[in-house]
């Protein structure tokens, strides 16, 4: 395994870039591509130890569509997801693999942290009938997402402020290790933040990472989810870097205190015009760069750039200035992860809230109820899609 994490560490780049080759004569050995990019181990036997405990959902990377499962190992009783990534027929005539699970594994090999989703092992699971379809992670288990906890609470609940902060807290320091090792996630969103009973989280799905560069260079702008991508990525700039996850994790932190997205555009000309309503219109005063993006006209509507608006959503001053400082439209002017962990006096209690000694005040009843509402409605969805 160790072979296979230098690998991945030294040609991270070039993993992120092409298409993956691998050559499947051994399926219980190594599993060599053929342009030398990756080594796979693979520990599947003639009979799986893995037996399925609970459908978790569906995952769609870029078109390779696969679910997500928890299992449990037969033998040793050990809990974790699986998600299985089902092979197109021309990408198992031509041995590929999606680059969306080439950069998964890449990241999650070579970045280990307490607040990201840890990848225990990689395996080609065959399909009944023989071949080789099925490309299968192994990950770490927890038992809801974000999303799914804010849709399980009850009818005016909202997440307790300290669980908010100590959950920002989290988010942030996975974000600033990935930016610390040049890699953006790309899609920060409620349902790529998993949590537990323990009040731990962890950022997961990194199927569009990508490995920052410097000095920046262009990267496609068929990234991050429409309610939580940057005015930078809407209005085409030349060039993104980690501000862009910045951007995505205020929307994902405004989405706590609110319980709704911030931003629920239809389009991204409707995305633009969301925020443009809220924090006004971005001049080139403000943001001398956003002349040189492709689809800024001068002609935009025109929305005052002032506080009314943001003054008049339902949350706590402290709430409001945070989130104020981290939209700003200027990518060179909005806060790192590291400034704003070390930096803003929302986060001074961050770091002694994650501390197990003192989560009992925070993951009492309250919490386990409402993951454990979670997990039930998502049954009932998934009985009811079958």
């Amino acid at each position: 395994m160790n072979s296979f994490v230098n690998r991945l560490n030294i040609n991270y780049d070039n993993c992120c870039r092409k298409s993956t080759h691998f050559n499947r004569k051994n399926l219980n050995g190594k599993i060599h591509e053929t342009n030398s990019l990756v080594y796979i181990h693979s520990i599947r036997t003639n009979l799986s130890p893995w037996s399925v405990e609970l459908t978790l959902g569906s995952v769609s990377l870029l078109g390779t569509y696969g679910v997500v499962e928890c299992v449990r190992n037969v033998n040793t009783r050990q809990r974790l997801a699986r998600k299985t990534i089902k092979l197109t027929s021309k990408q198992e005539e031509e041995n590929e693999l999606p680059a969306t699970a080439v950069r998964e594994i890449a990241v999650l090999k070579s970045i280990h942290h307490p607040n990201i989703i840890l990848l225990s092992h990689v395996a080609f699971e065959p399909v009944y009938g023989g071949g080789c379809n099925h490309l299968c992670l192994y990950l770490e288990y927890l038992p809801t997402d974000l999303k799914r906890y804010l849709d399980a609470l009850g009818p005016g609940e909202r997440i307790n402020p300290r669980l908010v902060k100590s959950y920002s807290y989290q988010l942030l320091s996975a974000i600033e290790c990935l930016h610390r090792h040049r890699i953006l996630h790309r899609d920060l969103k409620p349902p790529n933040i998993l949590i537990d009973y323990e009040g731990h989280l962890k950022l997961a799905d990194f199927g569009l990472a990508r490995q920052c560069h410097m000095p920046e260079r262009t990267l496609t702008h068929e990234v991050v989810t429409l309610w939580y991508r940057p005015p930078e990525v809407l209005l085409n700039a030349p060039t993104y870097g980690t501000a862009l996850d910045i951007w995505g994790f205020g929307c994902v932190f405004a989405e706590m205190t609110l319980r709704e997205p911030l931003f629920r555009g239809e389009c991204e000309i409707d995305q633009l015009l969301l925020i443009f309503r809220l924090l006004g219109t971005p001049t080139v005063f403000h943001w001398p760069e956003i002349a040189q993006c492709l689809y800024y006209q001068t002609g935009l509507p025109k929305f005052p750039l002032d506080d009314v608006q943001l003054s008049r959503l339902p949350i706590s001053v402290q709430c409001r200035q945070f989130l104020k400082d981290i939209l700003i439209y200027n990518p060179k002017h909005r806060p790192t992860a590291r400034q704003l962990l070390e930096g803003h006096e929302y986060l001074a209690e961050g770091a002694i809230l994650t501390q197990p000694s003192l989560k009992n005040g925070l993951m009492e009843r309250p919490i386990r109820s409402v993951i454990d509402r979670a997990i039930r409605q998502q049954n009932e969805s998934m009985r009811t899609v079958r």
